[in-house]
């Protein structure tokens, strides 16, 4: 059975800065943090619907923060108790992506660098670190535009199944937020026994990963009633270069689940179930690669 992708004409990315500070003159902050040829490319977006900055006290704002989280508590926490919310948001075509939400993030960044601010992305619900901005054709999906993190292993303790069964739960289901700034549907995947939760998480990364270049492309795209996912596609997540696997293609299923979200299954030949396809199927790095630094360097995708 296939699904059809619908990419709209234009999409919207949106990030908020949590701060205490007064916001000043935001233009000029901007100009002064970002790299040249960022700042050039903001300065040419700034006052028009393409990018567009606002600012209200938290009681008046548009944006409730009071479920941000974070990899810092400690920012989290900041976000959640600022007494000021500056917007920036992004309004673009779809055939100019990734560069929209590439900039919206780089302002925010910007400004929550000059107002001792926490940036947050209201696509995934989380803090970002004000480490660097990068540059204008810097795009790599790992550097935080997924919004997808495993659960506390084992459910936090209340899971009490044996680890050693391959269908011993179905505690864990993975989804991901993010993806429809860039024109695509999310994806997610269900009842995942708690051991396996990483390689599902790394095949929701290459699924993204999969999709990501439709999404420059407006209107239908019908897919395959199974889509094929190379080591190539893990690695371009990360900005590698190099075959994190030296095996084929995994070949996956996917089913709409309705509200503009699909479902990753296992092939429809497979035997067995979704864990037993986890667990025996894909090749050894996806149970194993939690992290890897993203190559800023890598060409957009």
């Amino acid at each position: 059975m296939r699904v059809t992708i619908t990419v709209p004409e234009e999409t919207t990315a949106g990030f908020v800065v949590a701060t205490d500070r007064e916001p000043g003159d935001l233009v000029a902050a901007i100009r002064q943090r970002l790299p040249v040829p960022l700042a050039a490319a903001v300065a040419g977006l700034l006052g028009t619907p393409h990018l567009t900055l606002s600012c209200h006290p938290a009681g008046d704002s548009p944006w409730d923060l009071t479920e941000v989280a974070g990899a810092s508590e400690d920012d989290a926490e900041r976000a959640r108790r600022a007494s000021r919310h500056i917007g920036v948001t992004s309004v673009l075509p779809v055939g100019d992506l990734p560069s929209g939400p590439l900039l919206a993030r780089a302002t925010a960044k910007a400004i929550a660098d000059s107002r001792c601010g926490v940036p947050v992305d209201l696509a995934t619900g989380r803090t970002l670190a004000v480490t660097s901005f990068g540059r204008l054709d810097d795009f790599v999906l790992a550097d935080d535009w997924l919004g997808t993190v495993l659960p506390p292993y084992r459910n936090s303790g209340r899971c009490t199944a044996d680890e050693d069964d391959i269908d011993g739960c179905a505690c864990v289901t993975l989804k991901t937020r993010g993806l429809r700034r860039f024109g695509l549907p999310e994806l997610e995947i269900a009842n995942v026994a708690c051991p396996h939760d990483l390689a599902a998480l790394n095949i929701l990364r290459t699924t993204a990963q999969r999709l990501l270049p439709l999404g420059r492309h407006p209107g239908d795209h019908v897919l395959p009633g199974e889509l094929m996912l190379t080591s190539t596609d893990f690695s371009a997540f990360w900005g590698n270069r190099d075959p994190m696997w030296d095996d084929g293609p995994i070949a996956v299923r996917l089913t709409d689940v309705g509200s503009n979200r699909l479902s990753i299954q296992p092939p429809a030949g497979f035997p067995g179930t979704l864990n037993e396809w986890l667990w025996d199927d894909l090749p050894p790095v996806l149970h194993e690669l939690l992290t890897c630094e993203p190559d800023l360097t890598a060409p957009v995708n």
